[in-house]
């Protein structure tokens, strides 16, 4: 179903930029201020130049235009010279209960033709929101390259790509480069069995979007715009999207649970939202008050059913709500969709006893999100929200099976760690398509 193939990537020269690991950054949508200002420091050329260019108006888009150009007159970016599929290893450690053990994870860079939703080739696995999207037009319209890579996932049962990775990754990579998020570690693919086996591979699957929604939605609306009048449809490069490719079986695809805090509710009262949510939830006190102590509990208990934390401030004990399973959760649509934690959290609880509704999840009027389980704790002990609810993270497998399905999970209910770096490969939309 997905059509895929090798590109020339637009890559760094290691001789003209010293240690490659100074001039990636992470995805334009997590860098803070204090970390765009960090990176810009590391690297005159550092990537988040133009990924994230200054300025308030839309003349930094030019003005990322006119960098990229010099970037690749002056020889610092140069086009492969012929086509390849890019493996990508990260490898990398978690905080709290996982800490010290690491963890690797490993896909491959391609170019994806892209395809509306309704065809349910590409599946999306969230709404997104219009100014985002804003933002990446102009870069992309002006610039006319795709800087940052799409995150896909995509099944393989039978582990016919992961032995083709694994093969690719037996020799000395040709990145082998460290940031703060971690080490990251590159090959190019060209031999003509792998990249037709990785081709034949997805030809009868889907591919769902792990992270980079906004990317692709902005690629689908520009790519008849960049298209040359010299290309049918679906024969320019403007018409394939560059996406990271992983396996949804890799055992280390992680995905980050999304705590949530409330705060700013008026009438907020716990203990008449603990008896209000009796009829529905075993409610019960622990002692556990350190981050590893809930995720753990968290952990061994979420294989049973739905299970939350809540801690409010000036309490020393964490309350513990367990679904009872005689609660019909019909109402809150279908299988795939209403056994996740997520769903039954604001289905059952937040919707009705706090009034938080979607609207009030997507402006986060009432909500604020964290997926550090330490930093939510420290902001319930300073008091800066009214409760902290403490979640397990979705698994692979509910998301996948929720978007096969044909419906997306709720907002902020998944994050894939560690973030792909970008700088590392970059994509032309200039030209004939890939092939």
């Amino acid at each position: 179903m997905a059509v895929i193939a090798p590109f020339a990537g637009l890559r760094y020269d290691a001789v003209r930029v010293g240690e490659l690991g100074r001039v990636l950054a992470p995805p334009y949508d997590v860098i803070g201020e204090a970390e765009h200002a960090a990176l810009e420091e590391r690297h005159p050329q550092n990537v988040v130049r133009v990924e994230l260019p200054r300025g308030e108006t839309d003349a930094r888009y030019a003005e990322a235009a006119r960098l990229l150009e010099t970037w690749r007159r002056e020889g610092i970016l140069r086009p492969d010279p012929r086509p390849a599929f890019y493996v990508y290893e990260q490898q990398f450690r978690l905080p709290g209960v996982s800490a010290g053990r690491t963890y690797t994870r490993r896909g491959f860079f391609a170019a994806v033709r892209l395809e509306p939703f309704e065809r349910r080739v590409i599946l999306p696995h969230e709404r997104t929101l219009s100014g985002p999207k804003q933002d990446r037009l102009k870069l992309m319209r002006a610039t006319r390259t795709q800087i940052s890579p799409i995150f896909g996932l995509y099944r393989d049962t039978d582990g016919a790509g992961r032995a083709i990775l694994d093969s690719a990754a037996s020799v000395p990579p040709e990145v082998d480069t460290v940031t703060p998020e971690g080490a990251h570690r590159l090959w190019r693919l060209t031999d003509p069995a792998a990249l037709a086996g990785l081709t034949r591979l997805l030809d009868d699957h889907q591919i769902l979007i792990a992270d980079g929604h906004h990317r692709y939605e902005t690629m689908l609306a520009l790519g008849p715009e960049l298209r040359s009048l010299d290309y049918a449809a679906g024969r320019a490069a403007a018409d394939f999207a560059m996406m990271f490719l992983a396996r949804a079986e890799d055992p280390g695809l992680l995905v980050l649970p999304t705590h949530r805090m409330v705060r700013g509710l008026g009438d907020f009262d716990f203990a008449a939202l603990r008896a209000a949510a009796s009829p529905a939830f075993e409610v019960v006190d622990g002692d556990e008050a350190t981050a590893e102590a809930i995720e753990e509990r968290l952990g061994r208990e979420g294989t049973a059913g739905v299970v939350f934390a809540v801690r409010v401030p000036g309490r020393a004990q964490t309350a513990w709500f367990t679904l009872k399973p005689i609660v019909d959760l019909s109402a809150l649509g279908p299988p795939a969709l209403r056994k996740l934690d997520l769903t039954v959290l604001h289905g059952v609880l937040m919707g009705p006893l706090l009034a938080i509704d979607e609207e009030a999840m997507a402006e986060q009027t009432f909500l604020s999100y964290t997926h550090d389980t330490g930093e939510a704790l420290a902001r319930v002990s300073a008091g800066e929200v009214q409760a902290a609810f403490f979640m397990n993270p979705t698994k692979v497998e509910e998301i996948l099976a929720v978007c096969e399905a044909g419906f997306v999970l709720p907002q902020k209910s998944t994050y894939f760690h560690p973030k792909l770096a970008t700088g590392l490969v970059m994509y032309g939309l200039d030209g004939p398509a890939p092939r």
